[in-house]
C-alpha cells in the first residue's frame, strides 16, 4: 500500500481503505474505475458513459462533468490527478494495484478532494525481462487484446523500460430500432510507456507517457415521459413510437462519440540522509465530441452535440522523512511536507439542433434552428500540506495534518442562437472575474495498538471543495451565478484486526460527516419556460454510517469475503426555492444498505493444472437519483427517480497451467435490469440502463 505516501500494510493505516492487487483486478473482472464500485460497499458509480461518470462514496459525489465544477471523488493514476471528469473512466490495463480511500483527503495528496480517492498504480519496469499477453472474446461481439514487455535496457540495470498496448471493443447493448445501430458500446485503444533511470543509488527518475483513443457510439436510453404524460418530451410535440424492450428503442438519429487523451508524468526522487525529495510533474490533454439524440425518441426534436478540450499541468514537491534519518528523532516521528500547483484550461460547448417535431420548429430559419451554450474556463490551484505521525508511546501514535488550499477560477460564458427558443433566447457573453476560494483544513488521528494483530483509531478531519460556474447557462444571469464551496467535518472511529493466525481479517468503522453547502445539480423549469441545469447549495446535510470488511481464508484453497456499508444521508436544510423544500429528505445516490459477498475455491486437477472458481454478489438497496425521495409533490417526474434495490452476480472459472491462464466469465449472470443513472427533465425522464448480462472467454500468458 502507498495510500499514506509510504509503503505500509493496509492493516497499519488508520483509515477506511479498500485495496485490490493485480490478481484481484484480473480475477474480479475490473476493467475500469466503475467496475471497482460494486466491490466497495458505500461506493456508487453510474453515469451516462465514459465522458459523464458519476462517482459517489459515502453519499458524497457529483454528477457534473463540465469544467465549471470540481469532482468530489478524486481519481489519481500514478499519483497524477485526473482533473477533468470526462477523462477518469478508461480501460484499466497493465495495472498493479487499485486503492479506494473514503472521506476527505488533503494532507497527503497534491490535489484536494472532499469525498474520497481512487488511486491507480500501474506496473513499473522490472529488473528482469518479463512479458505478458491476453486475448478475449464475448457476447455483444466483444473482443480485447493486450500485451506488455518489461526489462532492463542496459547491462547494469540502471535504465529499465516497460511498454504496454491494448485494444478493447464491445458492441453497444442498446439498439436503435430505426437504423439497427447500437449505442452504449466500447471501442478503446491505448498504450503506456515507462522509462526508469537509476543514475546513482540516491537518484531515481521515472517517465510515463500514455495515450487513449475512444470512438464509436455515445449513450442513449429510454424516454418514459412523466406521470401525467407518458409521451412527454421536453420542447417536443407529437406521439413517439414506444418499445416495450428497454434496451431496444426508436431514435431519430444515431450517435457519434470520440475521445482522445494524452498524458505525460515525470517523477524524480532523490534520497537525502534525512528523507526523500519527490517531484511529480504532469501534463494531460483531452478532447472529446459527443453527438446524440437528446430526446431519445423517434421524433425529430433535439440533437445535442457536446465538445470539450482541456489541458492541465501540475507540479508537486514533497519531502518524506526517513525513519532512520536524523530528523525523525530515533524513529519516533514520520512526517511529510509538500506543495502543489495545478492549472487547467478548458473549453466546453453544447450545441442544440432543433428538428421538425420541436415546439418551436421554424422551417424558414436558414440552416435550421440552433442554440449553443458554453464557456472558456481557467482554474489555478496552489496548496501547502503536511502531516506528521508521532509515536507517543510504544502502542499509541498521533497524526497531525494541515492543508492550505487556494483555488482561483475565471470563466467567459456565452450563448448563441438563431431563434427565440425557450433555451437560449438571445445571444450573450458573460465575463466572470476571478473567483478565489481558500480553505485551511486540519486532520488529527489517534491510533492505538491493542496487540500485534489489532488496533483502534479515531480521526477528525475537514474537507473542502471550491465553488464554480453553471453548466449550460441559458441566459447571462445564469452564466453569472457562482455557486459556493462545500465544507465537510468528518469524524471516524475504526478498528483493524486479524485473527486465527491471520487467516481471518476483520476491519470496521463508524463515521459522521457534517456537510455545509453541498453542491446539488438539477434540471429546473423556470417561469419563462427555459430549462437550465443549475447547481445550488444545500444548506446543511448529515451523513452517518458504519462499515465492516471480513475476509476469511480457512485453507489455502478457500477464500471467503464479506463487506457491508450502512449509510444514513439526509439533507437537513435544503430550500431550493420558495416552492421547493427538500429538507429532511434522503441525499441522492446514497443507498442505505450495500454489501458484497465473494467466494473463491482452488482445485488441483492434475497435470500441473489448477482450477479456480470465483463468485461475487453485490447489492444496493433502494436509492434516489434526484432529491425529494421520489415524492410526487416535487413534480410529475419525481416518482420515476427512485431506483429499487438490485443485486449483481459475477462468476469466473480459471484454469492455470505454468505460464498460461484460461478463463470463462459471466457478469450480471441473472441479467438484472437496473439504471446506471437517469436524466430528469421537466415533464420527461430518460432512463440510462446499466450493462446487462455479459460473458466470454479469456486466454493469457506471462513470462
Amino acid at each position: 500500500m502507498t495510500a499514506e505516501r509510504r509503503s505500509q500494510s493496509i492493516q497499519d493505516i488508520p483509515a477506511s481503505i479498500s485495496a485490490f492487487d493485480e490478481r484481484a483486478i484480473r480475477d474480479g473482472g475490473i476493467v475500469d474505475v466503475s467496475a471497482v464500485a460494486p466491490k466497495v460497499p458505500g461506493f456508487y458509480a453510474g453515469g451516462f458513459g465514459t465522458s459523464r461518470p458519476q462517482l459517489y462514496i459515502r453519499g458524497i459525489g457529483t454528477r457534473q462533468f463540465d469544467p465549471g465544477s470540481e469532482s468530489s471523488i478524486g481519481v489519481f493514476v500514478d499519483e497524477a490527478y485526473l482533473g477533468r471528469t470526462g477523462g477518469v473512466l478508461g480501460t484499466l490495463k497493465d495495472v498493479q494495484r487499485i486503492e479506494v480511500l473514503k472521506g476527505p483527503q488533503g494532507t497527503l495528496y497534491g490535489r484536494n478532494v472532499i469525498g474520497g480517492v481512487v488511486n491507480v498504480v500501474t506496473k513499473a519496469p522490472t529488473e528482469e525481462f518479463e512479458a505478458e499477453a491476453e486475448a478475449g472474446i464475448g457476447n455483444y461481439s466483444s473482443r480485447n487484446v493486450y500485451g506488455a514487455v518489461s526489462g532492463p535496457l542496459n547491462e547494469d540495470n540502471t535504465v529499465l523500460g516497460r511498454i504496454s498496448l491494448w485494444d478493447s471493443y464491445r458492441e453497444g447493448y442498446m439498439t436503435n430500432l430505426n437504423s439497427g445501430e447500437n449505442p452504449q458500446g466500447l471501442d478503446n485503444t491505448g498504450g503506456r510507456g515507462r522509462l526508469q533511470f537509476k543514475p546513482s543509488d540516491r537518484l531515481r527518475v521515472d517517465l510515463i507517457g500514455e495515450f487513449a483513443r475512444d470512438t464509436g457510439d455515445s449513450f442513449q436510453g429510454e424516454s418514459i415521459g412523466s406521470t401525467t404524460n407518458p409521451n412527454g418530451i421536453l420542447l417536443g410535440t407529437g406521439t413517439p413510437t414506444k418499445s416495450s424492450n428497454p434496451y431496444k428503442q426508436y431514435y431519430s438519429s444515431d450517435t457519434d462519440y470520440s475521445r482522445d487523451i494524452d498524458s505525460f508524468n515525470a517523477r524524480v526522487e532523490y534520497d537525502f540522509d534525512a528523507g526523500t525529495l519527490v517531484s511529480i510533474s504532469t501534463y494531460r490533454e483531452m478532447t472529446y465530441s459527443d453527438d446524440r439524440d437528446f430526446d431519445n425518441t423517434d421524433l425529430d426534436v433535439i440533437r445535442q452535440i457536446s465538445d470539450e478540450e482541456s489541458e492541465q499541468t501540475s507540479q508537486e514537491l514533497r519531502f518524506v522523512s526517513n525513519p532512520d534519518g536524523n530528523l525523525s528523532f530515533d524513529g519516533k516521528v514520520d512526517w511529510i511536507v509538500g506543495l502543489y500547483y495545478f492549472n487547467d484550461e478548458s473549453t466546453h460547448t453544447d450545441t442544440f439542433l432543433y428538428g421538425e417535431d420541436s415546439v418551436i420548429y421554424d422551417p424558414t430559419v436558414p440552416g435550421g434552428q440552433r442554440d449553443l451554450t458554453g464557456g472558456d474556463f481557467k482554474t489555478k490551484s496552489t496548496a501547502y500540506f503536511g502531516q506528521a505521525t508521532i509515536m507517543l508511546t510504544e502502542k499509541l501514535d498521533m497524526t497531525l495534518g494541515l492543508r492550505y488550499t487556494k483555488d482561483e477560477k475565471e470563466s467567459v460564458m456565452y450563448g448563441e442562437t438563431n431563434d427565440s427558443s425557450p433555451l437560449v433566447s438571445a445571444d450573450f457573453t458573460t465575463v466572470n472575474p476571478t473567483s478565489e476560494f481558500t480553505s485551511t483544513d486540519p486532520k488529527i488521528v489517534f491510533n492505538y495498538v491493542l496487540s500485534d494483530d489489532a488496533s483502534v483509531y479515531a480521526s477528525y478531519s475537514q474537507g473542502f471543495k471550491s465553488g464554480g460556474y453553471q453548466y449550460t447557462p441559458l441566459t447571462a444571469e445564469q452564466a453569472g451565478q457562482v455557486f459556493d464551496p462545500e465544507e465537510l467535518v468528518a469524524l471516524e472511529l475504526g478498528f483493524k484486526s486479524q485473527w486465527l493466525d491471520n487467516s481471518l481479517t476483520f476491519n470496521g468503522a463508524i463515521y459522521q460527516f457534517d456537510y455545509t453547502d453541498i453542491q446539488v445539480s438539477r434540471v429546473v423549469q423556470l417561469p419563462n419556460g427555459s430549462t437550465p441545469s443549475l447547481i445550488d447549495n444545500a444548506g446543511e446535510s448529515e451523513i452517518r454510517g458504519l462499515e465492516a470488511d471480513l475476509m476469511y481464508r480457512p485453507t489455502y484453497a478457500l477464500t471467503l469475503s464479506l463487506a457491508y456499508a450502512y449509510t444514513d444521508a439526509e439533507y437537513k436544510d435544503y430550500v431550493a426555492s420558495d416552492a421547493v423544500d427538500y429538507s429532511g429528505t434522503r441525499m441522492v445516490r446514497a443507498p442505505e444498505h450495500s454489501f458484497n459477498l465473494g467466494a473463491e475455491y482452488l482445485f488441483e486437477i492434475g497435470g500441473g493444472m489448477e482450477l479456480v472458481l470465483r463468485g461475487d454478489y453485490s447489492y444496493m438497496s433502494k436509492f434516489y437519483h434526484e432529491p425529494g425521495e421520489a415524492n410526487a409533490k416535487y413534480g410529475s417526474t419525481a416518482p420515476f427517480t427512485k431506483e429499487d434495490g438490485y443485486g449483481l452476480t459475477n462468476l469466473r472459472a480459471t484454469i492455470n497451467k505454468d505460464n498460461w491462464r484460461f478463463a470463462l466469465w459471466a457478469n450480471n449472470v441473472f441479467d438484472e435490469e437496473y439504471r446506471s443513472t437517469i436524466l430528469a427533465l421537466p415533464g420527461q425522464v430518460i432512463n440510462i440502463y446499466g450493462l446487462p448480462r455479459t460473458f466470454g472467454a479469456t486466454v493469457s500468458w506471462s513470462y
